[in-house]
Order: C-alpha cells, then structure tokens, then sequence
C-alpha cells in the first residue's frame, strides 16, 4: 500500500505511447481521479487508515504476505490522525478501459510521522487499480507503491497514458483475461531465457513505466532495459492472476519475482497492460513490491 511505498515507518517494432493533454482525459478517467482527490483529502480529516477503509473494495486485496484482504490488514492497523502521520498524495497519470470499469491512477507521494524523534519526509510514487462498482462508484482494488529518494517529477497537471490504436476486437472479457495469462506467461518465459532487460525492451514502449523501490520511476523502454540490466541480471517471475476489462483493451496481472544478482531480492509484481488493434499486449507499468524481510 502506499503508505509502505512512502517509507512511513509504522506502519510496463515498439508501439509509440504518448501522454495526451487533460482535456482529451475521457469521462470516466476524470471522474475516478477525482474520486482519487476525494480520497487523498478524507485521510487529511479521519487520517490514512480509516480513509483507505472507505475507498477500498471490499474485496481489494494486498500483496503485503501473499495475497490477502487489503481491508483485513487495515483493520489491524491502528488509526492515526493526520496530525500524527501525515500523508499526501494526487492523481497525475492514468488510463481507464474503454468499456469504464477498470483503470488505474499513479502520481507522487509524501508523508511525515510526526510522532518521531528525527521525523523526515519521505516520498514516494504510487499505483492503484480501481474499478467501478454495482452502484456506479469508483473503489481502490489494488495499491502498491515505491520509495523514492526525493520528491518524484509528474508532467503539469492530470494526465492521460495512451499508447495508439487500441483493441476493439470482440472477445469476451474471459477469452480477453486468458490471452493476458498468455501474454504475462510468455514475458516470464522470456525473463528466465533472456534476462529481464531483454525480455521487457520486447513488450514496453516509450511511454511505459517502472517502478522499483528506492529509485526514481523510470520511463520508455530504452532506461528501463538499461536499469533492469544493471540490476535484475539473474532473475525470475511466476504469474499469479490477471484480470481484463470488458472492452479487452486493457488489464493487470500480478505474481511473484525472485533476483539472485546483483542484489537478491524476492516479492510481488504487479503489471498493467494495454492491447493493441491487432490483439498484442503491451506492457505499460510494471512495479515491484519486495517481501518484507525478517530477522
């Protein structure tokens, strides 16, 4: 969740992607930032805890050990006024599915713990699938998110992420979630034959993101290949699940990953990807979120 990615101490030939200008940002896009807004200024009022209880889907899950409830966690947590540990985050960058049921936010992070003794800000970027529910409300699904070193740099304003023609073929939002587990079973394939620098160049594009704890999010293909060269040269990943809009243009999967070299490091993986108008995906963010380490 985003308040770990924010180091609080308690608690994706290459298609061309672009970012467009807000006021192409679709509908249903806008109305689930602005539900992401409503969300940042409730953990302002009743605080971080109580807030994400509210916004979360009842069946939003969190990767934190294994996968789990997400509100079940949360309520294992105690709640703390913002007075105490203040968080800040807002939308800046994100997609929605053209049927408008699925989509997802990310934009910069920071917060204080205020009941510290050497009390530091700490900044972050984070990541949240939302999903639209039976009463026409947007819900927070999934959230992740990533450390960052200093405050990390979003374009002006609220952003949409698009990437082209988009798939507007007719399969069923099952026969769309099944070729996603191929496409996410064949980037793991190709992570275990070629390396992860080479496995990922094949799918991202110049618009797509990685976001890794402790580093800046990188962005387009190009500096991804090169950072995950550096610093991914022996690893794995093994899918878990995916999921596909009903207009089969977009969707998530998530599993698990493993690096042995340089620095060995083992956790969840979440992706988001889009499908082009000739049925590939292709990967747009890919985030990290490591185990947490005991002992």
């Amino acid at each position: 969740m985003r308040q770990a990615a924010v180091s609080v101490s308690i608690a994706l030939a290459l298609v061309t992607g672009f970012v467009t200008a807000q006021s192409t940002v679709p509908p249903e896009l806008a109305a689930m930032a602005d539900t992401e807004r409503a969300f940042a200024k409730a953990a302002t009022v009743k605080g971080w805890r109580d807030a994400f209880l509210e916004f979360f889907a009842d069946d939003a899950v969190t990767f934190a050990n294994g996968v789990s409830s997400a509100k079940e966690r949360l309520r294992q947590q105690p709640s703390t006024p913002f007075s105490v540990l203040e968080l800040v985050w807002e939308p800046r960058l994100g997609d929605v599915a053209s049927s408008g049921e699925l989509g997802w936010l990310t934009g910069p992070s920071t917060s204080v713990n205020h009941s510290a003794k050497d009390s530091k800000r700490g900044y972050g970027c984070y990541l949240s699938i939302w999903r639209k529910q039976a009463d026409g409300t947007w819900r927070v699904f999934i959230d992740v998110g990533a450390g960052a070193p200093e405050a990390v740099a979003f374009a002006p304003g609220f952003n949409r992420i698009a990437f082209g023609e988009r798939y507007t073929g007719k399969d069923t939002k099952e026969a769309a979630a099944k070729n996603l587990t191929d496409a996410d079973r064949e980037l793991n394939d190709q992570i275990a034959a070629r390396g992860a620098s080479a496995a990922f160049a094949s799918r991202m594009t110049s618009a797509s993101r990685l976001h890794r704890p402790g580093a800046a999010p990188l962005t387009g293909s190009d500096a991804i290949a090169r950072w995950l060269a550096e610093n991914a040269t022996a690893s794995s990943a093994t899918g878990g699940a995916a999921e596909a809009a009903e207009s089969g243009d977009f969707g998530y999967s998530y599993g698990t990953f493993a690096i042995k070299e340089p620095k060995p490091a083992k956790g969840a993986y979440l992706r988001l990807w889009n499908r082009d108008r000739e049925g590939r995906w292709w990967l747009m963010v890919d985030v990290a979120q490591p185990a947490r380490m005991t002992g």
